[in-house]
């Protein structure tokens, strides 16, 4: 089941979910990153990858597609807040085998948010009761 989450606290919701992926995940970022400086190490690639796709086609943007692994949220996370996700980060995506299990597109705009089959109503739930998100919603089959 995916849902629309309402997101107030973006820091901490990509935060969450990051290390809800950790391990054999993928995260792409899509903006302006010439303030990031990622370890050859994780970056994977600088071109789509499976279901990571860009998601603006003009006027291009950066685009970089990260290993998500315990040991590189941190490292990660860094970058992502020095270049931020207001302004210079556009669209954040993170999938697991395949699956893309958060698209947040437009700056995390309200219905730009989306969470994959295994991101539970549960862990919404959670992360409403802590004020980093103010609701979620079921999200209709085929995601519309």
């Amino acid at each position: 089941m995916t849902h629309w989450p309402n997101v107030r606290d973006k820091r901490g919701f990509l935060r969450r979910l990051m290390d809800e992926f950790a391990g054999g995940g993928r995260m792409s970022l899509e903006g302006d990153l010439s303030r990031c400086n990622f370890a050859d190490d994780v970056v994977l690639s600088r071109e789509e990858v499976g279901v990571l796709k860009r998601n603006t086609l003009y006027p291009r943007q950066d685009f970089v597609v990260l290993r998500l692994e315990p040991e590189t949220i941190a490292p990660l996370f860094k970058q992502v807040m020095v270049a931020g996700l207001s302004l210079a980060i556009i669209h954040v995506q993170i999938e697991r085998a395949g699956v893309l299990q958060l698209g947040a597109y437009d700056n995390f705009s309200p219905q730009c948010v989306v969470t994959g089959p295994a991101v539970s109503a549960a862990l919404l739930s959670e992360l409403k009761s802590k004020g980093i998100l103010r609701g979620f919603a079921v999200a209709a089959p085929g995601g519309g």
